[in-house]
């Protein structure tokens, strides 16, 4: 494991606190709308982005390709 791998999985640590902390914010919120979707899109941002980082890394190390929409963090296309 090297630098950057070390730097990834605090990040990761970091985003696993954050959500238990937004989650719990998100739980007492009463009627604002604003607030929670703000809280959502927060925790949606953090988990795609925490995501892709790590399919990149373990696409460098394995060689294996991830799907272009992981890599890049946008949603999956729907079915029709």
């Amino acid at each position: 494991m090297d630098k950057a791998d070390r730097e990834l999985l605090a990040g990761l640590a970091k985003v696993n606190t954050e959500i238990g902390e937004v989650t719990l914010r998100l739980l007492t919120l009463q009627p604002s709308n604003e607030h929670y979707a703000a809280g959502l899109r927060r925790l949606g941002r953090d988990l795609v982005k925490t995501g892709a980082a790590l399919a990149r890394r373990a696409s460098e190390l394995d060689g294996q390709e991830q799907p272009a929409e992981l890599l890049s963090g946008a949603p999956p296309p729907s079915a029709p």
